[in-house]
């Protein structure tokens, strides 16, 4: 393509002048078109995984993990709540929607421009959205512009604290000690569970300083570590494919039997998880989730970027013997310490400047949810805000099952959607909300099978969703002051949860995860 020909302001394409393509996202880009087909993704082919921050991906069907990259188009429909727009809407990149268009990647949208060819794309709020010729320098310089004028992230570790927490001692107070994930997890604890209900299950937090004390007996693992921070070429824009290859020898180094975890604390681990009783009397299968100091923040809040591991004290209905548990302790732990050095979670830091040499990985441990009904997200506000449905409001995207992902559907899979309008004067009468399902999901009733049509029967029924907004709102009234910055300015809530009846024998909603909804 010789963008020359097309002139000095190249060319410009106003996608509302298509009528039905959606700015999910508003933003400006300058970046290299990656069109990327069904299987591209799916197989996480070559161009798939060398997408970088000065790439803007054409997506045919949504990814399950979006690396850092300048903006994003798809050709599948976007939930609100999806990976690719969490995504967006932190890192403040455009993010356009062209499913309702015909053409696919031959849509007259990309009309003079190819694959590979470099964009200045332009995404407003008010649905207008404009492509202009562009080239790898000007793409190169305004990512690193971008970089140096993010808001600065302070990042706070103790890495005194040596005691494995359950979650009755901590407090939100504690993220300087165990990270925001498990100190919110156990703040919100606080505020739900009651004598008569557990909202939010028992959990323990292993803090920073056991992570650091890992990294300080293992001199390999330093001085490997140093190395690669000390590496130019980790900093050159375009060399993901690089920076993939240094980031799994770190990683490979950590999950080896070369490097050793202090043996006292694992057996004190151990000893911890020995307490996690089903109701049944089996110890439970647990899942060690990441809990950094750069997560859950009120301007970063890190989703997907690390990994979880179960740990696993049963076998067949029978209990591991001590040294196997011991194993899949270690095993967990340095699957998630690991992940401190993933590919998304490395570019994801230095597309914020956060220095890599200040992440600290704390690990929240709670029991997993084997029998769950319902697997979902919601935000305490009203994202689909519109003529039809003002108001205050809570979102609710929710799936049957816990085999296909709400936040990272595969390709033809929809979520249930659901909108509870609320009286802001009188938030926890259940008595005055409104719901509306906006969509259906077209999952089977076996949680498994995808329907071509929609399903009929409802992923949750309404007095679960009721109880799921009024826990939420609850958990609203609670963090305000926490979270807020300015007096009088409400923080919406991100928001996991389950619903479950491995407890009781009975559906129960549970939450499982709170943070600030970045806007």
């Amino acid at each position: 393509m010789n963008k020359i020909a097309l002139g000095v302001l190249a060319l410009f394409i106003s996608f509302n002048v298509f009528g039905q393509a959606r700015v999910m996202n508003p933003g400006e880009a300058h970046g290299q078109l990656v069109f990327l087909s069904a299987e591209d993704i799916l197989e996480e082919s070559d161009k798939y995984e060398s997408l970088s921050p000065i790439s803007i991906p054409v997506f045919a069907e949504m990814p399950f993990n979006m690396s850092v990259v300048a903006g994003a188009i798809t050709l599948m429909n976007q939930g609100l709540l999806s990976h690719v727009q969490i995504k967006a809407r932190a890192r403040k990149i455009p993010n356009v929607d062209i499913s309702a268009l015909e053409g696919g990647m031959s849509n007259p949208i990309f009309e003079g421009f190819g694959d590979g060819d470099f964009i200045h794309l332009v995404a407003l709020a008010d649905g207008n959205i404009t492509v202009s010729a562009s080239d790898e320098n000007q793409a190169k310089s305004f990512y690193q512009q971008k970089v140096a004028g993010s808001e600065k992230i302070e990042l706070v570790s103790d890495l005194n604290t040596q005691q494995v927490f359950l979650m009755p001692d901590l407090s939100w107070q504690d993220f300087s000690k165990v990270g925001s994930k498990a100190a919110n997890y156990a703040e919100l604890a606080y505020a739900l569970n009651t004598p008569e209900r557990e909202v939010v299950r028992p959990s323990m937090a292993i803090p920073f300083f056991y992570y650091a004390q890992f990294v300080e007996d293992n001199p390999i693992l330093k001085d490997a570590i140093k190395g690669l921070l000390r590496d130019p070429l980790m900093r050159r824009v375009s060399a993901t494919k690089y920076r993939d290859e240094k980031l799994k020898v770190i990683r490979e180094l950590i999950e080896s039997d070369v490097t050793v975890i202090d043996e006292d604390f694992l057996s004190l681990l151990v000893a911890k998880l020995d307490d996690f009783v089903s109701p049944s009397g089996e110890k439970m299968k647990m899942k060690f989730r990441s809990s950094t100091n750069a997560e859950d923040l009120p301007n970063f809040n890190g989703a997907g970027l690390y990994s979880s591991k179960s740990y696993k004290p049963m076998k067949d209905g029978e209990e591991r013997s001590q040294k196997k548990k011991l194993k899949e302790a270690k095993e967990a732990l340095k699957e998630v310490w690991g992940s401190v050095w993933n590919l998304r979670a490395y570019e994801e830091r230095e597309a914020f400047g956060i220095a890599h040499d200040e992440i600290y990985m704390g690990v929240q441990v709670n029991p997993s949810y084997s029998n769950e009904e319902v697997d979902g997200v919601l935000v305490t506000a009203n994202l689909a805000e519109n003529d039809q449905f003002s108001g205050a409001g809570v979102y609710i995207e929710a799936q049957r099952g816990d085999e296909h992902s709400v936040a990272n559907p595969e390709p033809g899979v929809q979520s249930e959607k659901i909108l509870v309008l609320y009286d802001a004067n009188e938030p926890l009468n259940k008595e005055l909300y409104q719901i509306h399902y906006l969509s259906q999901s077209n999952v089977a009733d076996d949680m498994e099978t995808i329907l071509p049509a929609a399903n009929p029967h409802k992923v949750m029924y309404e007095g679960e969703v009721k109880d799921l907004v009024f826990q939420s709102l609850k958990a609203s009234e609670h963090f305000q002051p926490i979270f807020s910055t300015d007096q009088g300015q409400t923080v919406p809530l991100d928001i996991e949860f389950k619903v479950d009846d491995l407890d009781s024998g009975q559906r129960q909603v549970y939450l499982k995860q709170v943070r600030p909804f970045i806007q």
